[in-house]
C-alpha cells in the first residue's frame, strides 16, 4: 500500500513510473569516497582500543591483586597473634580459676586439722567470707561444700547437721541481709528428690549431703540434699577422688543440684569440683599434685563457673574479633564471640563459626586431665574440652580497606584518561576529517541537484584543472623572483619585469576554457505557476507560505525523479523543468506530458489536505502548467552562484504558454501537441477554441492537454492570475432548509473550513486547560464554583436584556502569573468528548451562515484567519525576557501587552467572535433588516440588530445540553463565564461599525486609553478593551488591507449581495450607483485610520504597518481601477440575473420567502409577541436556525459515537 505522499497514477494510455536514471538522482557513489581506507582506519582503532582495553584489564587486575594479597596477609598475621592471646589467656583463667577453688579446699582441711574435727562432721567458720572471696576472684555463680557421708557415719552427721545449721543466720549476718523466713529450719535427714516430694534416701551409702552453700540459700529445704543422686555429680566425684584433683563438668543445668537456689543466667554454666582432703601431707607439700596416695577424700567444693569467665579482657584491639567453639568429647559444643574492649557474647549452642574461615582454625585442649583413664570403670567417658578460634568477617573487614579499589582505579585512571585524551583527539580529527567530507558530499550533492550528472562532473574537473594551474603559475612566480633575486643584473626593487608578479591582479584577465554548453535538438520544457498564489501569500504568514511551497515543490521533485525529469530552478512559485537534456530522450513529450498531469493531481490533493492546516482559500489554488517542444541550448553560467540555464526561443515560448494558459489546465504549443499525436496520444489533446496571442510570437495555434480522466463539467477559465471562482447569485427561489444545510455544511470546502476553525479553537483550548493545570492561583483555590450556580448561571446569563446593554466599558483581564506557563499546553490531553463537541459547535455555527455571496462562513473564517494572525504578532509574555537585551521582565511585558496574550481564554473568545459575528445574517444592512424584520427590529430595538441576533443564535446553540464538557472546558467558574460572555458581546458588538451610540463610546473609550487622560487602575484592561475591539474591526475588513486580489475578490461579493437586495426589491438604490464614490469615502473614513491606529496600538508588530500599506495602495488602485472594476461587477451580476431569469438558479440556493419565514422563530421573538410572558429558554423557543443547528449537532456527534448530552455513546 502506498502512502499518500507517493504518486501512484496508472490508466489505459498511461504506464507505470520508470526508475530513476542515475542522472535524474545524487550520485551515491559520493558516498562511498575513501570507503577503503575507512575501513582500515576503523580495524586499526578498534585494535587499539582492544590493545588498551585488555593492558588496562591486565595491570587492573595485578594491581587489585596485590594490594588485595598484601591486605589479606596482614589479617592473617593479625589473627595469629590474637588466637593465641585467647588460646594462652582462656588457659590462665582455667589456671586460676582451678587455684582458688583448691585453696578453698585447702582451708577446709586446715581448719579440720586446727579444730581436730572429724570429717563430715565439720563446718567451716565464717564460711561466707572465705566462699564470698573465693566467688568474687573468680566471679563464681555459687560455691558449695558437700561432706562425703558413710552409712556409719550417717546418723551421726544428720544430728551434727541439725545442731550446727547456724551457719545459714551467720552467713545472711555476714552479708548484712535478713533471713528470708524464720527460723530456720532443714530437712532432719539427707534425701533424695522425686517428682512429687523430698524423701529419706535410703542406703546403701556412701552420700554427698549439701551442707553450706554461698550465698546462702534462701531455700533451706536444699540443705542435706544427696547430690549422688546426680549422675554427672556421681561421675565427678569418682574422677575426684581418683585423680585426687579439681575436675570441670559439661554444661548442663544446676538447677537440678541446687534447686531454686541454682544461679540464673543465658550463658552456660558448669561445675568445677575440687576434692576436701582430710589431712595435709607433709611428705608432699604440693598439694596441687593429684594422685596423693596419703590422702583421702573426705568431701567436695562445688562451684558453679559461668563459661564467659574464661575469655574476659582476653583482647584489646577494637578491631580484633573472633569466635571460640569449645567441643566437649562428649559431642556437644557451644560458642562465643570475643571482641577487643567488649565483654565475651554467647551467640548459642553449637560450632556457629564462619566455615570460610575452617583452613585458619587455631585450637588447644582446655582444663583435660593429663592422665591416662583408659579401662577405668565410669571414668573412661569424662568429658574433655578443646578450644577451637577462628576470624571473622568483621575482623576481616575492619582489616580490609578500599586501597586496592582506590589504586586499581588510579591505575586504570590513567589507562583511561591517556585512551580519552587519544580518542579525543581521534574524534576532533576524525570531526573535522567529516566536516571536510560532509562539506564536499554536500557541495557534491547541491551541485547534483542542481545540474545534470556530466555537467557535475565536467564543472569539477574544471575546477581541478583551474587549481593545478593555480599551483603551477604560483611556483613559476616564485621561481622566477628568486632567480631575479640571485642576478644582480635585474633590480630586486623593481618587479616590473616579472611577468607573473601581478597575475592575480589582472581584472581583465578573460576565460580561456571552454565553456560547459550544448545544443539539444529536441527537448521539452515545462513552466508551472501557482495560479491565486499572490493573493493568498498576502494574508498568510511567511511560515505559512514556505509551508505550502516546500510540500509542492517537493512532491514535484519527487515526480521528476520518477518520471526522468529535470529540473531547472523554481523562482517565487514559479517551478521550471525539461526532459530531453542532458541525456536524449525521444519520448520526452510524452514524459513531460505524464509529468505535468501527475503535478496537477497532486497539487490538487496537497492544497485540500493542507486547507486545514493553512486555512481557508487554500483548497482554491491551482497550478497552470505550460509546454513546448524545441531545440534548446543549454548550459552552465560558470562564476559566483553558477547555475544550469536553459536558453532559446523553446524556452520563452513554454513560458508563454504558461502565462496564457488557464487554472487547472495544461497548455501545450503545437509542437508539443504533434509530439503526441506521433505517439499515439491523440486522444490526449484537444484544440483550443480561442487564438492565443503570445509576446513576440503573434497568434499561435495551441491545445490543451486533457486530464486522464475526461470532465465533462466546466472548469475553472480565468486567466487572470489572482481572479478567483465566483459563487452564484441568490435567486428567488430557493429551497428547502434541509437542503441548506446539506449545501453548505456538507459541501467539501465548508468542511474544510469547519476542520481549520476547530484546529485553532482546539490549540487555544490547550492552552486554557495548560495554564489552569500550571497556575498556582488555580491550585491554590482549587475548589470550583458549585456546579448547581455555574449552571443556574449558563441559563440565566444574557437572558436578562439585550447583548447591546451588556457591553462594558472595561473588561477585567487576570494578572499576570508566570507560573501559569510552566505546562507545555502541547502535552494537554482534551478529551475526545470536547472534541468532538467543538467539531459538532462549529459544525452547527457554520449551518447558521446563510447562502450570501459576501456574509458568509467562508467571509466569517476569512476574519477568523486575520484574527489569529493579528493576535500571532502580538509578542506572548510567556517568553522569558530576562535574556534579551533589556531585560524586560515578564510582567512588565505583560502589560506591554495589555494582558491579551497572557490570557489564553481571552484570545478564545475573540476568534469564537470572529466565527460567529454575521450568524444567521440576511444579507442586507441593518436599516433595511429593521424595515423587514419588524418583530425582530422591535426585540433588538432598532439597535445592531443583525449583531446582536448574531449573538443570540451562537450563545444558546453552546449552551445546548451536548456541549457541557466543551463549556466545562472553555469555563470552570462563574467569574470565568461571566468575562468569557463579555468578551464574546463586546467583540461582536464592535463590528458594527455605524451605530453611532457604539461609535460615541468607543472613541471616548479609546481617547481615555491612549489620550492621556487615562486613570492608573483601569489603564491595562482599558487598553486591551480597546485593542480587542480595533482588532476584530480590523478583521472584519481586513481585505480592504490585503492584496489587491484579494480586495476586489470580497469588494465583488459584497457588490453581488447588495445588487442581489436590490433585484430582488429589498433596497430600493442600485448599489452601482456611488460604489466608486463610496469606497474611496470608506478607505479615507474608516479603513486607513483603522489601520493607522492598529500602529499606534503598539502590540501588533508588522503587521500594523502591512495592513496600513495595503490599505492605501488598495486606495490609489481603486481610484485609477474601481470605475472599470465596477463596470465588470456589475456585468457578472447581469449576467447572473439573466441565467436566473432562464431558470438556472443553483439548487442549493435559498428562497428569500423562506429565509424570512425563519426570523418569526428567532429568540425572544414570542416574548415580543406577549409582553406579558417571561421568556424562559426552551425547545418551544427556539428559532428555526436553532432547530436547524440541533439536527445539525446530532448528525454531525452521531457518527463520533458521542450522544447529544456529550456522553460517549458505544459504538454497536
Amino acid at each position: 500500500m502506498m502512502n499518500e505522499d507517493e504518486v501512484s497514477f496508472s490508466s489505459a494510455d498511461d504506464e507505470p513510473y520508470e526508475k530513476p536514471s542515475p542522472e535524474s538522482a545524487p550520485d551515491k557513489s559520493s558516498n562511498k569516497v575513501g570507503e577503503t581506507e575507512r575501513r582500515w582506519v576503523i580495524c586499526s582503532k578498534v585494535f587499539v582500543l582492544f590493545v588498551l582495553l585488555a593492558s588496562a584489564a591486565v595491570v587492573g587486575y595485578l594491581t587489585f591483586w596485590f594490594m588485595d594479597k598484601e591486605e589479606y596477609d596482614d589479617f592473617q598475621t593479625k589473627f595469629l597473634f590474637d588466637a593465641k592471646d585467647v588460646l594462652d589467656i582462656t588457659k590462665a583463667n582455667a589456671f586460676s580459676l582451678r587455684s582458688t577453688i583448691l585453696a578453698t579446699s585447702l582451708t577446709f582441711t586446715s581448719y579440720a586439722n586446727f579444730q581436730q574435727a572429724t570429717f563430715p562432721n565439720f563446718s567451716l567458720p565464717d564460711f561466707e567470707a572465705f566462699a564470698g572471696m573465693a566467688r568474687n576472684s573468680t566471679e563464681a555463680l555459687s560455691l558449695a561444700y558437700a561432706p562425703l557421708v558413710k552409712d556409719e557415719d550417717r546418723e551421726g552427721f544428720e544430728s551434727y547437721a541439725a545442731a550446727n545449721a547456724d551457719w545459714i543466720e551467720m552467713s545472711f549476718d555476714y552479708m548484712n541481709q535478713p533471713l528470708p523466713s524464720e527460723p530456720v529450719t532443714i530437712s532432719n535427714t539427707i534425701y533424695r528428690k522425686t517428682s512429687r516430694n523430698n524423701i529419706p534416701q535410703e542406703p546403701p551409702g556412701p552420700y554427698s549431703p549439701l551442707w553450706q552453700l554461698s550465698p546462702p540459700p534462701s531455700d533451706y529445704s536444699v540443705i542435706l540434699f544427696n547430690m549422688f543422686n546426680q549422675p554427672t555429680f556421681k561421675r565427678l566425684m569418682q574422677f575426684i577422688i581418683y585423680t585426687k584433683d579439681a575436675a570441670l563438668s559439661e554444661v548442663l543445668d544446676t538447677e537440678s543440684l541446687l534447686g531454686p537456689s541454682a544461679p540464673q543466667g543465658e550463658d552456660p554454666q558448669s561445675l568445677l569440683i575440687a576434692p576436701v582432703f582430710d589431712s595435709i601431707s607433709r611428705n608432699h607439700p604440693a598439694i596441687f599434685e593429684p594422685n596423693g596416695e596419703n590422702k583421702t577424700v573426705v568431701g567436695s567444693l562445688v562451684m558453679v563457673v559461668s563459661w564467659k569467665f574464661f575469655f574476659k579482657e582476653i583482647l584489646q584491639d577494637a578491631n580484633s574479633i573472633v569466635d571460640c567453639v569449645l567441643r566437649e568429647s562428649c559431642g556437644s559444643s557451644f560458642t562465643y564471640r570475643v571482641q577487643g574492649g567488649q565483654p565475651p557474647v554467647f551467640r548459642g549452642i553449637g560450632d556457629l563459626h564462619e566455615t570460610k574461615y575452617d583452613s585458619m582454625m587455631q585450637h588447644s585442649d582446655f582444663m583435660g586431665y593429663q592422665g591416662d583413664l583408659t579401662g577405668i570403670s565410669g571414668l573412661s567417658d569424662h568429658c574433655q574440652y578443646t578450644i577451637e578460634v577462628y576470624p571473622t568477617s568483621e575482623m576481616e573487614d575492619a582489616h580490609t580497606s578500599k586501597q586496592p579499589i582506590i589504586y586499581t582505579v588510579v591505575v586504570l585512571g590513567i589507562f583511561f584518561f591517556a585512551s580519552t585524551v587519544f580518542f579525543l583527539y581521534d574524534i576532533f580529527v576524525m570531526k573535522r576529517q567529516r566536516v571536510v567530507q560532509d562539506t564536499a558530499l554536500r557541495a557534491m550533492s547541491l551541485v547534483t541537484s542542481l545540474f545534470p550528472g556530466n555537467v557535475a562532473d565536467q564543472l569539477a574537473q574544471d575546477k581541478a584543472e583551474e587549481e593545478r594551474k593555480k599551483k603551477e603559475t604560483a611556483a613559476l612566480a616564485k621561481k622566477r623572483k628568486h632567480t631575479m633575486k640571485n642576478n644582480s643584473f635585474f633590480d630586486t626593487e623593481d618587479e616590473t619585469n616579472d611577468p607573473y608578479a601581478n597575475a592575480d591582479d589582472d581584472d581583465d584577465i578573460l576565460i580561456d576554457s571552454k565553456p560547459i554548453a550544448d545544443l539539444f535538438p529536441s527537448a521539452t520544457v515545462l513552466f508551472a505557476d501557482i495560479a491565486g498564489f499572490t493573493a493568498w501569500s498576502s494574508i498568510r504568514e511567511p511560515s505559512q507560505v514556505f509551508i505550502l511551497l516546500e510540500n509542492i515543490y517537493r512532491n514535484f521533485d519527487k515526480i521528476a525523479v520518477q518520471r526522468r525529469i529535470f529540473k531547472v530552478e523554481t523562482i517565487g512559485d514559479c517551478y521550471v523543468a525539461v526532459c530531453g537534456l542532458p541525456e536524449p530522450n525521444k519520448d520526452h513529450a510524452l514524459a513531460m506530458a505524464k509529468f505535468a498531469r501527475d503535478c496537477m493531481e497532486k497539487m490538487d490533493h496537497l492544497v485540500h489536505k493542507l486547507e486545514a492546516k493553512l486555512g481557508p482559500d487554500t483548497g482554491d489554488l491551482s497550478m497552470r502548467f505550460g509546454l513546448h517542444s524545441g531545440p534548446v541550448t543549454a548550459g552552465v553560467l560558470r562564476g559566483d552562484r553558477a547555475r544550469f540555464q536553459l536558453f532559446g526561443d523553446t524556452v520563452n515560448t513554454a513560458a508563454r504558454m504558461e502565462s496564457t494558459g488557464m487554472r487547472d489546465r495544461i497548455h501545450i504549443s503545437q509542437e508539443t501537441a504533434d509530439l503526441l499525436i506521433a505517439s499515439g496520444k491523440s486522444h490526449w489533446v484537444v484544440p483550443r477554441e480561442d487564438v492565443v496571442v503570445a509576446k513576440g510570437k503573434g497568434e499561435l495555434r495551441t491545445f490543451w492537454l486533457l486530464p486522464r480522466e475526461d470532465i465533462s463539467a466546466p472548469s475553472k477559465t480565468s486567466s487572470d492570475p489572482g481572479a478567483e471562482q465566483t459563487h452564484q447569485v441568490e435567486a428567488e427561489a430557493q429551497a428547502p432548509v434541509s437542503e441548506v444545510v446539506q449545501s453548505q455544511v456538507k459541501n467539501d470546502k465548508i468542511q474544510r473550513m469547519i476542520d481549520w476553525n476547530c484546529d485553532i479553537l482546539l490549540q487555544l483550548l490547550r492552552l486554557i486547560v495548560a495554564k489552569r493545570q500550571a497556575s498556582r492561583r488555580a491550585s491554590m483555590s482549587n475548589i470550583l464554583a458549585d456546579e448547581n450556580e455555574l449552571d443556574k448561571l449558563e441559563r440565566t446569563i444574557g437572558h436578562d436584556g439585550l447583548p447591546v446593554d451588556e457591553i462594558v466599558e472595561v473588561i477585567e483581564l487576570p494578572s499576570f502569573d508566570s507560573a501559569a506557563y510552566e505546562k507545555d499546553p502541547r502535552f494537554v490531553e482534551i478529551g475526545e468528548a470536547v472534541e468532538a463537541q467543538l467539531h459538532s459547535f462549529v459544525t452547527v455555527v457554520a449551518s447558521m451562515y446563510r447562502d450570501t455571496p459576501f456574509h458568509n462562513f467562508e467571509h466569517a473564517s476569512h476574519v477568523s484567519m486575520s484574527t489569529v494572525k493579528l493576535l500571532s504578532r502580538i509578542v506572548a509574555p510567556a517568553q522569558r525576557m530576562g535574556d534579551s537585551e533589556g531585560g524586560v521582565a515578564g510582567e512588565e511585558l505583560h502589560d506591554h501587552t495589555y494582558g491579551i496574550t497572557s490570557d489564553p481564554l481571552t484570545q478564545f473568545a475573540v476568534v469564537l467572535s470572529a466565527l460567529i459575528h454575521d450568524a444567521d445574517h440576511r444579507g442586507v444592512p441593518n436599516f433595511i433588516l429593521a424595515r423587514e424584520e419588524e418583530r425582530l427590529a422591535s426585540v433588538y430595538q432598532n439597535r445592531s440588530i443583525a449583531e446582536q441576533n448574531s449573538i443570540d443564535v451562537a450563545w444558546d446553540a453552546l449552551m445546548e445540553p451536548q456541549y457541557t464538557d466543551l463549556r466545562r472546558t472553555i469555563y470552570t467558574s462563574t467569574s470565568e463565564l461571566k468575562r468569557f460572555r463579555q468578551l464574546v458581546v463586546n467583540t461582536v458588538m464592535a463590528t458594527d461599525i455605524f451605530d453611532k451610540d457604539l461609535a460615541r463610546m468607543r472613541k471616548n473609550r479609546w481617547d481615555m486609553a491612549f489620550g492621556g487622560n487615562n486613570d492608573a487602575h483601569n489603564a491595562i484592561n482599558r487598553k486591551a478593551t480597546v485593542v480587542m475591539e480595533h482588532l476584530i474591526q480590523a478583521s472584519d475588513v481586513s481585505h480592504t488591507m490585503q492584496h489587491w486580489h484579494v480586495y476586489t475578490k470580497w469588494n465583488e461579493r459584497l457588490y453581488r449581495e447588495m445588487y442581489a437586495a436590490y433585484l430582488a426589491g429589498r433596497t430600493e438604490k442600485d448599489p452601482t450607483e456611488g460604489w466608486y464614490e463610496g469606497e474611496i469615502k470608506f478607505f479615507d473614513g474608516w479603513v486607513i485610520p483603522l489601520a493607522k491606529k492598529l500602529r499606534e496600538c503598539g502590540v501588533f508588530g508588522v503587521s500594523s504597518d502591512e495592513y496600513l500599506n495595503y490599505a492605501e495602495k488598495n486606495r490609489a488602485e481603486w481610484v485609477v481601477r474601481g470605475e472599470d472594476v465596477l463596470e465588470s461587477f456589475k456585468t457578472k451580476a447581469l449576467a447572473k440575473k439573466m441565467k436566473a431569469s432562464n431558470g438556472e438558479v443553483s439548487q442549493h440556493s435559498t428562497p428569500v420567502s423562506t429565509r424570512d419565514s425563519m426570523s418569526n422563530g428567532m429568540k425572544k421573538v414570542a416574548f415580543a409577541a406577549d409582553p406579558t410572558t417571561s421568556y424562559v429558554p426552551a425547545k418551544s423557543g427556539r428559532s428555526n436556525a436553532m432547530e436547524k443547528a440541533v439536527v445539525v449537532a446530532n448528525e454531525e456527534l452521531a457518527p463520533k459515537g458521542i450522544d447529544p448530552e456529550g456522553r460517549p455513546r458505544p459504538i454497536l
